[in-house]
């Protein structure tokens, strides 16, 4: 073998060790990840009565409706305003994540049913993916956007705020996930609509794909300690949104806490709400401060 056949299996055999790692890694943090939130799962269902949930959704239910009466409204999207779910922490992660948390929900409220409508961001050519899918039953992808024309067509601040109004929930190529940033900027930070990636290249059944993506809830993380995420659409049965806001708030903890270690103990308070109504509080506990403060007095 000459030198140059002996340096070029050099490289080979050390990209092949590099992507070993990385899939080690993966698994590692996927497993990490399965046992935080087993954790919280466990955590929530010991601390959070869904009972309170369920009321405080129906409070929620009630208040909503009386003001679309009171402001003789009866929009579809006033009857179908999402439910939030928000909670606090004493403790913060060290180096919070601004990628997305896909979320698996007992009673999806991203669907057909509810006229969600999804935005997916594709590697080009975006006419290659559009002929792809269009034999699919896919309901909620509302729209397919190549990188190429995001770049050209979305440069603009009121451009990509139309963009915001005009859909639900966002999804991205995960080929080209890491390049969003620039181009959509902080509006959707701050709207928390950043898209979630999802792999849409070789799959064996991408409709199923991009349908239990589009039936998820979503959690960007933040810098806390304040978090929050969609539960529910104010329509829906308020034991629904309560299921949801327990799976949701476990996944969410466990995503948050992972990495830092930190214990439910560290949870002060989770509340509900819909719209810009009261925050109605479902789970409440003291922390060390607060305790020391009653004890001095």
């Amino acid at each position: 073998m000459s030198t140059e056949d002996q340096e070029e299996s050099k490289v080979v055999a050390q990209e092949e060790l590099y992507e070993s790692d990385l899939v080690r890694l993966k698994k590692e943090n996927q497993r990490a990840m399965e046992l935080a939130t087993k954790d919280m799962t466990s955590q929530v269902k010991k601390n959070m009565s869904q009972k309170q949930v369920v009321s405080a959704v129906k409070a929620l239910q009630k208040f909503f409706t009386a003001k679309a009466e009171g402001t003789k409204k009866n929009l579809l999207r006033d009857e179908d305003a999402y439910v939030h779910l928000t909670f606090t922490m004493q403790s913060v992660p060290v180096r919070p994540t601004p990628r997305p948390l896909q979320m698996s929900v007992p009673a999806p409220f991203n669907t057909e049913g509810h006229d969600t409508r999804a935005c997916l961001i594709v590697k080009d050519p975006e006419e290659h993916f559009r002929s792809q899918i269009s034999s699919l039953n896919i309901p909620c992808v509302a729209e397919v956007i190549g990188f190429d024309r995001l770049k050209r067509d979305f440069r603009q601040f009121q451009d990509k705020r139309q963009l915001l109004r005009d859909f639900d929930l966002f999804l991205a190529d995960i080929r080209i996930y890491k390049m969003l940033p620039a181009l959509l900027g902080k509006e959707f930070y701050q709207k928390k609509a950043y898209p979630c990636p999802i792999k849409v290249h070789d799959q064996k059944d991408l409709a199923a794909t991009l349908n239990a993506a589009t039936s998820s809830a979503y959690f960007t993380m933040g810098n806390g300690p304040n978090y929050s995420a969609k539960i529910g659409r104010i329509s829906q049965d308020a034991k629904d949104i309560a299921k949801n806001s327990e799976t949701v708030l476990s996944q969410m903890l466990g995503y948050v806490c992972c990495w830092d270690s930190i214990p439910f103990s560290q949870v002060c308070q989770v509340t509900v709400r819909v719209g810009d109504s009261i925050e109605l509080p479902v789970f409440n506990q003291l922390s060390d401060s607060d305790i020391d403060a009653y004890m001095a007095m």
